[in-house]
């Protein structure tokens, strides 16, 4: 098995938890070669083998290591840009220097503290009622686009200060970026240049008549004395375009599927939601992360488990198998939403490049799990169909159906 096999979840049901299970027991530092089946959408540069950890501690020393273990020569992704691919991968938030994200991530954190996302809740609590108002009279839907995808893309589209007519057009392209299997490398088409365009007319609106969205405060804002350069906007609109509904969205459909799988522990959220709904959204991120994998370049010759790594390897830190390392989460096989460390997991990373938005994740999956829980409580899942990808254990398709609302 192969990690650059875009088919291999798909074929696995999900991650191959058995294959983790063996390389986190007997091979640490595992070595995956390259994939002479897989060449990268739209990429002309073969992608090399890089070292895969799927040890808990490992991922989580190795994310919090940016001098030894950077995001930014390569990139955050695994495949191997060059020229203005890898410059554009460079200039995200993801990929920019440390010291540049530091400062960047200061521009952008005001709308994820904890105050501002309370005053907030009243308007994400609105719009999930409104989102179960449409579908709760029918019975039936399909949830991951009629349901999951709605809140966190209207979410994005707000506190980016993206118009309301430009919603669709965001929440498609996002999507389409996401699923590179199938659509082609964002570098290489449309889809990113129709995302810059959108981004562009944000920027310049947002400059002339500046509030407290995430793109004005970027826009106007300053490091070290200079405004942030269009490739640093773009690719900053890119990146939240995908992760600001990706993990959102994934996680919702996961909890659907997995109470379909253990109703027992559905009930028990039912008996007391307010109780019980918080920790299970942990351990549903736990159990199912969304975000796979994210790539880190060694920068100085370091040991490893025995083995000597060279400035330019490449570090695949795997979440679902960090997520399943019996060494923090005992029993990690089984699925238990009362489970008491579940909120340790790395599904929204760890260290100076964990996600800013992981508050903002929680609280939308709580506003419209909860609603669905007291509003369409014997939602019933039909056949799911995964995301053909390396990036993302992803449900793109799930029937759904339940007792229509009165």
């Amino acid at each position: 098995m192969n990690l650059l096999d875009p088919d291999l979840f798909r074929r696995s049901g999900g991650p191959p938890h058995e294959l983790f299970k063996a390389w986190r027991e007997n091979d640490p530092l595992h070595w995956n070669p390259p994939n002479p089946d897989y060449p990268p959408p739209g990429i002309a540069v073969p992608t090399r083998g890089f070292h895969v950890l799927t040890r808990y501690q490992d991922v989580a020393d190795v994310s919090r290591n940016q001098r030894v273990f950077s995001s930014h020569p390569g990139g955050p992704i695994i495949w191997d840009w060059e020229g203005e691919a890898l410059r554009r991968q460079q200039a995200g938030l993801m990929g920019m220097p440390l010291e540049q994200h530091r400062a960047v991530r200061r521009l952008v954190v005001p709308p994820f503290t904890r105050g501002e996302l309370l005053a907030f809740q009243p308007e994400i609590d609105k719009v999930a009622t409104e989102i179960i108002d449409e579908v709760a009279p029918a019975g039936q839907c399909e949830f991951v686009f009629d349901v999951a995808s709605k809140l966190p893309v209207y979410t994005f589209c707000r506190l980016t200060g993206v118009p309301d007519e430009e919603r669709d057009a965001v929440a498609n392209l996002g999507n389409m970026n996401a699923d590179v299997e199938n659509w082609g490398s964002p570098e290489e088409g449309s889809l990113t240049k129709e995302l810059f365009q959108i981004a562009a007319r944000v920027s310049a609106e947002k400059l002339a008549n500046p509030d407290d969205s995430l793109m004005s405060r970027l826009v106007n804002g300053e490091v070290d004395g200079e405004r942030l350069d269009p490739m640093n906007l773009n690719m900053f609109f890119v990146t939240i375009s995908i992760a600001g509904h990706e993990t959102t969205r994934g996680t919702a459909a996961h909890f659907i599927r997995l109470m379909n799988e253990h109703p027992d522990q559905y009930e028990t959220i039912r008996s007391d939601p307010d109780r019980y709904l918080p920790n299970a959204i942990e351990e549903v991120l736990r159990y199912a992360p969304p975000v796979v994998k994210f790539r880190r370049t060694v920068t100085e010759e370091v040991e490893l488990h025995g083995k000597t790594l060279e400035p330019g390897d490449k570090i695949y830190l795997s979440y679902p198998a960090a997520n399943r390392d019996p060494a923090m989460f005992p029993d990690p096989d089984r699925f238990d939403i009362t489970r008491d460390n579940a909120a340790r997991h790395l599904a929204f990373g760890i260290g100076p490049r964990a996600c800013i938005g992981a508050r903002l994740a929680r609280m939308q999956l709580y506003s419209l799990l909860s609603e669905i829980v007291a509003r369409i409580p014997d939602i019933r899942s039909g056949e799911i169909e995964r995301m053909r990808s390396i990036w993302f254990d992803s449900i793109i398709r799930m029937p759904v159906s339940y007792t229509p609302e009165a």
